[in-house]
């Protein structure tokens, strides 16, 4: 009995000693894991931090290489600023001129400006960035678009720079730009922004004819008076424009909206104006309305039709020598649908169409819509004259086409 009980004794001790020993194994693999995990917690947390201050390091490079300071606009000012001169009245033009900007065009010393910058006069004095003056005449105007083209008398004209034109077709919403002008008189001055929109057809108020001008460009940077008559320049340090309006609220202030001459327009007009002193340009003679839906409603017209409305006709003018029919007792004219087959959805296309590929004379087909038929009329374009008609349907404000 006492051997027997002393052998379970025995027994029962290693038994709790195998218990102890399997606890103590569990501690052991518990500490490990813990000491394992703690170390990959480290170096997690270690990766993070080095990848929050990679993030960090590339964000400030961001920032530092953003608009803010971008050293290419230093760079491209320093190119260009050369090519920008001021506008002066000259004492010795018995008409007025006013204050603005210009840019060179070639190195026989032609200046190009705006229409309004050269004002009436004759002459006016040129000064270029250097401090160097010159007497200049107006040697062509376009009124229509806002151009002019100066000439420097002196032969001494070295220094001047001749800008670089860029294809103002290819100009894009969201390009960054820079004006270079005058603004109050502070020659020089730089101011940038964006293109906010191309294809603008506006027309200016106490413009010398009742003309909108199609396909302008739209920008944000600052144009203040002054700034008239110098370029708008893309960051390749081509001339896409030239600075001519700006849109000023009646609640004052700044509003971003500035408008600009395209380039491919100054490039077709500036060697005719250099030759002839005018621009010639073609026209229909009318007035018209873009379709709207509460047009379309009125004329009972599919809601989606497009076209312009004519609405009255220059007396003589093509339009009504073509038969071409406005605005008439019950009859609300007829809606041009199409120019030389290309549709015509509103007033800007007919302007821009005609603008961009007709010339003084040349034959135009327009496709008229007249009784539920559409008819294709053979239209000769005539010369849009500079003087404002003023009649009981056409004030000196309405736009002419």
């Amino acid at each position: 009995m006492c051997i027997a009980t002393h052998n379970k004794g025995i027994k029962l001790i290693m038994y709790q000693k195998g218990q102890i020993k399997i606890v103590c194994s569990v501690i052991f693999v518990f500490l490990m894991l813990s000491l394992v995990s703690y170390g990959v917690s480290l170096e997690l947390s270690n990766i993070a931090n080095s990848q929050t201050t990679s993030i960090l390091d590339h964000n400030l490079t961001n920032i530092q290489n953003s608009s803010y300071s971008d050293p290419t606009i230093p760079e491209l000012f320093d190119k260009v600023k050369d090519s920008v001169v001021k506008i002066s009245p000259s004492s010795k033009s018995a008409n007025k001129s006013f204050s603005g900007s210009g840019f060179v065009y070639d190195i026989k010393g032609h200046i190009i400006t705006n229409s309004h910058v050269a004002g009436t006069a004759s002459s006016v004095i040129v000064t270029s960035n250097d401090g160097n003056q010159y007497n200049a005449i107006v040697k062509g105007k376009d009124p229509v678009t806002d151009i002019a083209v100066l000439k420097i008398l002196e032969n001494n004209t070295q220094s001047l720079v001749p800008v670089k034109f860029g294809n103002s077709s290819d100009v894009r919403v969201g390009e960054r730009v820079i004006a270079i002008g005058n603004p109050y008189g502070f020659t020089n001055t730089l101011s940038g922004g964006f293109i906010s929109q191309t294809g603008r057809l506006i027309l200016e108020s106490g413009s010398e004819a009742p003309y909108p001008q199609p396909n302008m460009i739209q920008t944000d940077a600052l144009i203040n008076p002054g700034n008239s008559g110098g370029p708008l320049i893309n960051l390749k340090e081509q001339v896409i424009g030239m600075n001519t309006a700006a849109f000023n609220s009646q609640q004052g202030g700044a509003t971003g909206l500035g408008f600009a001459v395209p380039s491919n327009t100054i490039a077709r007009e500036i060697p005719i104006l250099i030759n002839k002193g005018t621009y010639p340009h073609p026209w229909l003679g009318i007035s018209a309305q873009s379709l709207t839906l509460e047009l379309d409603q009125t004329l009972n017209l599919d809601p989606f039709f497009k076209g312009v409305l004519v609405g009255s006709l220059v007396k003589d003018g093509p339009a009504e020598v073509y038969d071409i029919q406005g605005r008439n007792g019950s009859y609300p004219g007829d809606i041009i649908t199409a120019l030389d087959g290309y549709p015509i959805s509103n007033v800007h296309n007919l302007l821009s169409y005609i603008d961009d590929n007709k010339r003084v004379g040349e034959n135009i087909i327009v496709s008229i819509y007249r009784n539920n038929e559409i008819n294709n009329l053979n239209v000769t374009l005539g010369e849009r004259p500079l003087s404002l008609y003023t009649s009981s349907s056409i004030s000196s404000q309405t736009p002419l086409y």
